[in-house]
């Protein structure tokens, strides 16, 4: 634990001793993790804190939460979940960040009243500057989907959940030994056999998650099995939901092309999106 945290700590504030974890809200689980809120001193700003959910002596398991954080670090965009710091629970590393009341965009658009375009719009911005604007190059967030997007108090989009990313110039030896990068129902097929998060990938998860907020369900909500899941990613694009444009529909359907090198890229996806966007407050997309 002490080397990871030393290498953590040179890139993000140690906040032990100043974060209080709130026992009387319920921990919220997703997959591997889990957040729990609570609060900083001495400012009282509520806050959620983020571990792994089993936590364990393995240095593989270190090493996914070290990852992440120093991805997460170099990371600032309007469309990125700022990392406060790190702190020390059960002798495991958890991330801290500010508690986005709103929660993420999976559980938002659950309101049939929310539109969800203007979300995908800062998903496709928050990607962009992933693998296009940041200054050590490209950067594959690896685990794109609608619990891995926050909702800011001004209705931003922000992307977190960086423990699957991939940085082409990483600042250290940041080798991640994982096999399998993220969620299976938002996963390209060229990703059921493991390997590093992509480009190709995060653009294969982007129409996903549009999928995704538009039903306002996860992909394929009624298979429930990781055999089925499989046979049904291998078998041809998902179907769309009533009220989907023709715009959403054909640009789902180039992210999704079973050759990766066909899929287009996030700078041509911001493009097409904002070519039938009218920019005002609330972004009324085609």
């Amino acid at each position: 634990m002490p080397s990871f945290l030393a290498q953590a700590t040179q890139h993000v504030p140690l906040l032990d001793g100043q974060v209080d974890r709130d026992k009387t809200v319920p921990p919220l689980v997703d997959g591997d993790f889990i957040t729990f809120q609570g609060s900083l001193n001495p400012t009282g700003k509520v806050i959620a804190i983020k571990r792994p959910r089993f936590l364990s002596r393995d240095d593989k398991e270190m090493e996914l939460v070290l990852h992440g954080i120093i991805i997460w670090s170099l990371l600032h965009h309007e469309n990125i979940n700022p990392l406060v710091g790190v702190a020390t629970f059960d002798n495991g590393l958890s991330t801290v960040t500010e508690l986005m009341v709103r929660g993420d965009a999976n559980s938002y658009v659950q309101d049939p009243q929310v539109d969800p375009r203007p979300l995908l719009l800062g998903i496709a911005h928050g990607l962009r500057y992933l693998h296009h604007g940041h200054a050590l190059g490209p950067i594959y967030h690896g685990d794109m989907r609608g619990r891995n997007v926050l909702v800011a108090p001004d209705g931003r989009a922000l992307l977190t959940g960086f423990h699957y990313s991939f940085i082409s110039n990483p600042p250290l030896d940041m080798t991640l030994t994982s096999t399998v990068v993220g969620a299976l129902r938002w996963m390209a097929p060229e990703g059921i056999d493991g390997g590093r998060a992509t480009a190709e990938r995060d653009v294969w998860a982007f129409a996903m998650t549009t999928l995704e907020l538009f039903t306002r369900k996860v992909p394929f909500p009624h298979i429930g099995s990781e055999s089925g899941l499989i046979i049904r990613i291998l078998s041809g694009k998902p179907d769309y939901p009533t009220g989907m444009s023709d715009m959403w529909q054909n640009l789902c359907t180039s992210c999704w092309e079973l050759d990766p090198g066909l899929r287009p890229d996030m700078m041509t996806i911001v493009s097409r999106i904002e070519e039938v966007c009218v920019l005002t407050v609330d972004c009324i997309c085609g």
